[in-house]
């Protein structure tokens, strides 16, 4: 049976789960870095998944219905029964008992045509719904009109994944599955509980933070200097937001950390970091090498690493993680919010337009642009607009927006990934005309976005 089963997984990817006589032992080869690790090998070692043939799990691979029943039901039931014949698409194939246990219980449904579907992939929310109820989650009342609005709730509060990184219609990972399905049986043994409260402090919190605000720190070999500006109302038991202020080819970080105004409207609640991008002395400062792929710009890694060493020495709120950016510094804005949406709240940004079209990550977004500005294609941020639209599952519908910058509002959007448009009509800069200006009014503008959130 052992080999019979072997062969079959080489030709057919997805039936992964398909031989219960085989026994997982040791650690699949292509975990070791991955985020979600300790899930897999949990997982693994309690024979609730197999790996492939070649002895990988294929974490970052989507999961289709017929392997996300046999885990979820492998992890949460004892005795499935043989079942079989259930739909047209489910006779006796090995998922077979699985789907028919499932449907039985409704913890699933067929589609409209009388099928199943076993080889289709499953979107986050769909799987939050077959998971949360396989295990006899009660998730509440839907308080809105997205159906999936109380399973993100569920997973949100009680701290396995954060609804702000979610998006409903992304295919699930076996990676997300796996760590799904672990944190759900720690519950159920209770290595872990699950009270609704949401955890946003960082690992800091309590202790004291350094004598001085760090400056500087080494990023991939190279020294990388920065300004910090710690809010007066810092205190080291309260989790305070964090704010990454990118700022343009021509003008440093010190010359932006100026007209951004981003530290007094903050009224000192929030740490302000204001990188320096290469090299340091201008005008051709960046935030990428030339030969970067769009995907993985150099400075993905800067942010990461301030991002960590500021949660490993203050009390930051995890939830509350912003950037800013004004000119090339938008664009990098732009584009680092759909590489890093999983952990970007919001940004705002003046003037910007992207180098990546396809996002994981929702995340609320403010951007500005003068129509006038000739220095930067228009039309660059008009597709940095639509790709949000697109990322937060906003319709083209607007409602006006505050009362400067001819501000609008995308409504329909995704809950809590508002998407608003300022294309303003200031142009003059000491006198002269300079449409790709810095509204006075953008840092106020975005820092009230921030707090609405």
């Amino acid at each position: 049976m052992r080999n019979v089963c072997r062969a079959i997984m080489y030709f057919t990817v997805w039936v992964v789960m398909m031989c219960s006589s085989v026994s997982a032992t040791g650690t699949p080869k292509d975990i070791a870095t991955n985020q979600y690790r300790e899930s897999i090998q949990y997982l693994y070692d309690n024979g609730v998944v197999w790996g492939y043939a070649d002895g990988t799990f294929g974490p970052d691979r989507e999961i289709n219905r017929a392997e996300i029943m046999k885990i979820i039901l492998g992890a949460s039931v004892d005795n499935i029964g043989s079942g079989k014949n259930c739909f047209p698409d489910v006779r006796d194939e090995w998922f077979a008992k699985y789907v028919c246990y499932a449907i039985s219980y409704g913890i699933v449904k067929g589609y409209a045509d009388g099928t199943f579907r076993p080889s289709q992939n499953v979107s986050f929310a769909e799987a939050l719904k077959m998971v949360l109820g396989s295990f006899d989650k009660n998730v509440g009342q839907a308080w809105s009109d997205a159906w999936y609005q109380p399973y993100f709730d569920f997973v949100h509060n009680n701290n396995i994944f954060s609804k702000y990184g979610l998006l409903p219609n992304k295919n699930i990972t076996r990676g997300e599955m796996a760590y799904l399905v672990h944190q759900l049986m720690l519950e159920n043994v209770g290595s872990i509980q699950f009270d609704w409260i949401r955890d946003v402090a960082s690992a800091w919190c309590g202790k004291q933070p350094p004598s001085s605000a760090p400056t500087s720190s080494v990023v991939n070999g190279l020294t990388r200097h920065y300004i910090t500006d710690i809010g007066n109302n810092y205190n080291n038991n309260t989790p305070i937001k964090i704010i990454f202020a990118f700022h343009g080819r021509t003008n440093s970080n010190t010359e932006v950390q100026e007209y951004y105004d981003l530290d007094e409207e903050s009224n000192g609640n929030a740490i302000i970091i204001y990188p320096a991008g290469l090299p340091e002395e201008g005008p051709n400062r960046s935030w990428s090498n030339p030969w970067d792929k769009s995907y993985q710009l150099r400075d993905f890694a800067l942010f990461d690493q301030l991002l960590k060493e500021f949660e490993d020495k203050y009390c930051i709120d995890k939830d509350q993680v912003f950037v800013v950016g004004h000119s090339l510094g938008a664009w990098f804005t732009n584009t680092l919010s759909c590489a890093r949406g999983n952990v970007i709240r919001a940004i705002g940004s003046v003037w910007g337009g992207t180098t990546i079209n396809t996002c994981n990550w929702p995340v609320a977004a403010i951007t500005m642009q003068n129509p006038e500005d000739n220095l930067s294609p228009y039309s660059a941020a008009v597709t940095a607009r639509d790709q949000m639209l697109k990322q937060n599952g906003c319709s083209a519908k607007t409602e006006p927006y505050g009362s400067v910058g001819n501000c609008v509002k995308y409504t329909e959007c995704q809950q809590d990934a508002p998407v608003i448009r300022c294309p303003y009509t200031d142009s003059y800069f000491h006198g002269g005309y300079y449409p790709h200006m810095w509204p006075d009014y953008a840092g106020e503008t975005i820092m009230d976005f921030f707090g609405w959130l």
